[in-house]
């Protein structure tokens, strides 16, 4: 296992307790929209990265 799949699981454990937590709370529907948010940003700044290198090339 290399140091990334370490991190990955880390990651993924850690969202699927954050997912357990919201859901016990009630509050599922509210975590799910938090984390399309995330998912959507971290898409615009991989785009616009992209979009930088393939401008500079």
């Amino acid at each position: 296992m290399t140091k990334w799949h370490m991190i990955e699981a880390v990651v993924a454990g850690y969202l699927l307790l954050l997912a357990r937590s919201a859901w016990k709370q009630g509050e599922f529907r509210q975590f799910l929209r938090s984390l399309l948010i995330v998912a959507v940003l971290c898409a615009a700044i991989a785009g616009a990265v992209m979009l930088a290198v393939a401008l500079d090339s």
